[in-house]
């Protein structure tokens, strides 16, 4: 069976450990796998397979692919495939050419109440990594947090901006 075929259908953590193996053991590229993302029957499960084999290898993605997964959570309105995405983003160097229009989107995604808490959660997580020399950002980064944990203070939210917020402090 191929790849295609397999994430067609739903996938236990145990499937995607074995799809890895598949993955590594029959060379499919990230491009193709990319290209999955992009498939309305495959692309939650192919986000999900490359969450998982980014975590293990960041290097697999190059320049070139992490453009395309920025495009693609741009105009997605798949909440899972978003929310992969976005975790994907924590664990590579996001090109710098990419950085301005992923920050705006992260903040959009912050400051709507509508969007999904994992998807801030994450879109948080990149935002501190992007923000790393952008004081002022990282500032408005920080008063956006303590409205969000006001507001919206649900544990995951509440435990990643508290952390995100005491690096902030610690560097003032």
């Amino acid at each position: 069976m191929d790849l295609r075929t397999k994430l067609k259908t739903r996938i236990s953590k145990e499937g995607i450990e074995n799809l890895i193996q598949t993955v590594n053991n029959d060379r499919i590229s990230i491009e193709e796998i990319i290209d999955l993302l992009k498939n309305r029957e495959t692309q939650f499960q192919a986000s999900w397979l490359m969450t998982h084999l980014v975590e293990k290898t960041p290097s697999i993605l190059n320049h070139t692919h992490i453009s395309q997964l920025a495009k693609i959570i741009e105009n997605t309105k798949l909440e899972g495939l978003e929310r992969n995405i976005w975790r994907i983003l924590n664990f590579v160097e996001i090109p710098p050419k990419l950085h301005e229009g992923l920050i705006n989107l992260a903040f959009e995604k912050l400051e709507d109440h509508k969007t999904a808490v994992a998807i801030q959660v994450f879109s948080m997580s990149v935002l501190e990594k992007l923000l790393v020399n952008k004081m002022e950002l990282q500032l408005a980064l920080k008063a956006v947090l303590e409205l969000k944990m006001e507001r919206q203070p649900t544990p995951g939210l509440r435990s990643r901006a508290t952390k995100i917020i005491n690096k902030i402090n610690s560097k003032i």
